[in-house]
This record gives C-alpha cells, sequence and structure tokens, in this order.
C-alpha cells in the first residue's frame, strides 16, 4: 500500500486553522504552483499549495476539466505544428525563408514529471517550445477553457492572460532563458467536456496570444521561495480559508498508522 502523506500531520490547530506537519523531501514550486502561492488562481489557495508541496495531499483527483486538457493538449499541439508557419511566421515577424517549428516536451516519464532539474527550487513541465532555425525562440503554452470572456478584452478580443497562467509561462520562460511566451488556447463548450476526444481545434475555437513574460517573475521567484522557506521547510501551513472546506475534510480523515507485519 502506498503511503499516505497525512500520516505526517502532527496537528490540526482549529484556532490557528492552520496544520503542522513533518515533511522529509517537500516537492518543488511548479507554474501551476505560483497562481495559488500568491492567491490569484481560481483552482487553488496558498493552504492547498503548502499541503501540496509538504506532500500531506496529493493534490485534487481527476475531473472532467482536468482529463480534457490532458487529452487535447497534444492535438492542439498538433495542430499548431501542421500550420505553424502560417500561423506563427507573422506574429513573431519570422524573416523570410527562416524555419519555424514547434519542439515537443520531454515525455514526463522520460524526465521524472520535471524539465527543470537544474535547480533546486523550481521545476515543472512545459508544454513545447517554438524554434526558430533550430533555436528556441519561445516557450509554447496550452490550455484549455470553457470560459471565453476571462481571455478578451475590452474590444472583444481574445487577448487576455489570466495572471495564474501568466505566472506559469513566466517561470518556464525564466527557467528555460526565454523570454517570449506563445499561448494556444482551445475553447471547449460544456459538452465537448463529456466527450473531448470528439473535438477538433479550428480557427473559430483556437487562439493564439504572444506576449513577453512577467517583467517582475524574478521578484515572484525569490518572494515565492521566502513564502516556501517560512512555510514549508517551517511546518506548518498558512491559514485555511472556507475554499479548502474540501481539502480539510480530506486532512481531518487522518488514516491509522499501518500494522508493520
Amino acid at each position: 500500500m502506498a503511503f499516505d502523506g497525512r500520516m505526517n500531520i502532527i496537528e490540526i490547530n482549529d484556532d490557528e486553522k492552520t496544520v503542522y506537519f513533518e515533511t522529509w523531501k517537500p516537492k518543488k514550486i511548479t507554474g501551476t504552483k505560483m497562481g495559488g502561492i500568491f492567491g490569484v488562481s481560481d483552482f487553488s489557495t496558498p493552504f492547498k499549495v503548502a499541503c501540496e508541496l509538504a506532500r500531506i495531499y496529493p493534490g485534487d483527483p481527476p475531473n472532467k476539466y482536468i482529463d480534457a486538457g490532458n487529452i487535447l493538449e497534444p492535438v492542439l499541439r498538433d495542430y499548431l505544428g501542421h500550420s505553424v508557419t502560417r500561423m506563427l511566421a507573422g506574429p513573431l515577424g519570422v524573416p523570410e525563408g527562416s524555419k519555424i517549428v514547434v519542439e515537443p516536451p520531454v515525455e514526463k516519464e522520460m524526465c521524472q514529471y520535471d524539465h527543470f532539474h537544474d535547480n533546486d527550487m523550481f521545476g515543472g513541465m512545459v508544454d513545447g517550445y517554438i524554434t526558430l532555425d533550430g533555436k528556441r525562440n519561445s516557450i509554447l503554452e496550452i490550455k484549455t477553457s470553457g470560459n471565453m470572456e476571462k481571455w478578451l478584452d475590452a474590444d472583444g478580443n481574445v487577448t487576455v492572460v489570466p495572471e495564474s497562467y501568466m505566472m506559469q509561462a513566466s517561470l518556464y520562460a525564466e527557467l528555460s532563458h526565454l523570454d517570449r511566451i506563445v499561448f494556444l488556447v482551445g475553447f471547449l463548450q460544456e459538452d465537448d467536456y463529456r466527450w473531448p476526444t470528439r473535438w477538433k481545434p479550428t480557427p473559430e475555437n483556437t487562439s493564439i496570444i504572444i506576449v513577453d513574460k512577467m517583467p517582475d517573475i524574478r521578484k515572484k521567484m525569490e518572494e515565492a521561495e521566502e513564502w516556501f522557506r517560512e512555510y514549508v521547510v517551517n511546518g506548518y501551513t498558512p491559514e485555511w480559508t472556507d475554499k479548502d472546506a474540501e481539502l480539510m475534510k480530506y486532512l481531518r480523515a487522518k488514516p491509522k498508522p499501518q500494522k508493520r507485519r
């Protein structure tokens, strides 16, 4: 039986709304954790991130939105790859005669689920790169969304990147020593989440946004590292909130120690 991280919980303090724990090998801060640390994620909180990094919570179970994103990431990458010159040469200002290519990421099983082993604090997995004449030019970040509204600017154009996604991609751009990010977004209807394998990317249901990485991402990384050392290294969480109610139910169901045979 796999080890249950809740065994490392020392105390759940209801007065402080804080969980104390022991941790031997905390996880690295990935791009998806950055938004949660800074409280700008729709799917996470500082408390949840601390629990995940401390390995007392394994992460949210799969759901139809996560499944659709995983299924459609390679579909969207192939879609861009087949028409990359037409779709990106102009927006990226690629000189005539240059070769632009979508570089797929190293398979997660081949890299132990981390593309940045040279960094002890930050890690994660990119969705790919855009290369120009054999040299990496941009990070490729692929997203699926059922809410186009949050990507629209005041004129109704898809130009706005949600802050948590911007932090994620900017972290990976910084770790890859690149300054540019290409977001490829596939917009799904609710029925598409029931049968994601039937969804096909088209110019009508996809958009590309090209942006420079956040100018203050290094400062954000420093703040995230300070947050990590304050909470995870010292063995306690930030305060939980009402958003963490389901997670608290999970943590309170702390398993009994397993008997040794």
